[in-house]
């Protein structure tokens, strides 16, 4: 699970932000460009410390960042090892399997195409089962097809996801609360105000 209570960070303008994202959730994150929503990933995950507020999670972290970075040299079977190994992980041809990379499972990583390399990235974030999975716009690069695909694996998820995105459209229909961030506040979409949603943005 994740909890996010009272996060400030200035240069963000990120003001007093509470988020509760526990497992069973698929918490869709939606603002416009320069809203902050990476800010807050990277603070969800520890990568950045807030200027107030507190972080809480509970079990293992997945994290695919918008850029992933992969190693053009290796192939998403050896990067994926070496990051088995990072982890204590020993599920390297269960995500291989779960984000459909078999076919190219041994050609170097400079020679895929951007949204393979964005799947071999996916791959890594759910290396070891993790509970709490935070994605920032892990269908940047993915055609129609992949995006199904995407959205099927992350249904069959048992964890906490927390999704920043701007492809609304495409994602909505996994996600479980869609929350916008906006003049550094969140505000929760209902039900019924999801065709709305771009919106609000």
């Amino acid at each position: 699970m994740l909890a996010l209570r009272g996060i400030a960070k200035a240069y963000a303008r990120l003001a007093g932000i509470d988020l509760d994202v526990p497992v069973g959730d698929v918490v869709l994150l939606a603002g416009k460009n320069g809203a902050g929503k990476t800010t807050l990933l990277r603070i969800a995950v520890g990568y950045l410390d807030p200027d107030a507020g507190t972080v809480a999670t509970a079990g293992s972290i997945g994290y695919l960042p918008e850029h992933a970075p992969v190693p053009v040299e290796l192939t998403p079977r050896e990067h994926l090892a070496l990051r088995a190994k990072l982890k204590r992980a020993t599920d390297v041809d269960r995500v291989i399997a779960a984000v459909e990379i078999a076919d190219v499972a041994d050609k170097p990583i400079g020679l895929l195409s951007k949204g393979y390399r964005q799947r071999v990235g996916l791959a890594d974030a759910l290396l070891g089962a993790p509970k709490l999975l935070v994605l920032d716009e892990p269908t940047s690069g993915l055609d129609p097809v992949q995006v199904a695909q995407f959205r099927d694996t992350i249904a069959a998820q048992s964890a906490a996801i927390l999704i920043s995105s701007h492809a609304v459209v495409d994602l909505q229909a996994i996600a479980t609360r869609i929350v916008v961030l906006k003049d550094g506040a969140l505000t929760e979409v209902g039900p019924g105000e999801r065709d709305v949603v771009v919106g609000l943005l």
